[in-house]
């Protein structure tokens, strides 16, 4: 599967299994993802104390987040948790 936001192209997730209603994988990152290393990095460590961010971008939005499958099928997620060593987990909308 491949991660997009918007129509801009985040990387492939392998290994992508079922844990109750949450997925998780591991991303191996396009070099898109440099501009959203740091927001990941706040919105999963629990004691960052995340504040809402200027959202001007939509990052916050689910509606811009979705996968594409092998067959090109596209399914909308709601906001993935992207931690440092690579494990994506996120639920279908």
């Amino acid at each position: 599967m491949k991660l997009y936001f918007q129509n801009e192209y985040l990387g492939e997730i392998q290994g992508a299994s079922v844990e109750g209603m949450w997925m998780n994988g591991r991303i191996i990152p396009s070099k898109n993802m440099n501009r959203f290393k740091d927001f990941f990095a706040e919105i999963v460590n629990e004691e960052s104390g995340f504040a809402e961010i200027d959202d001007k971008e939509g990052w916050l939005e689910e509606d811009n987040w979705f996968v594409v499958d092998k067959e090109n099928g596209r399914r909308g997620i709601c906001l993935p948790a992207i931690y440092h060593d690579g494990e994506i987990n996120w639920r279908w909308r």
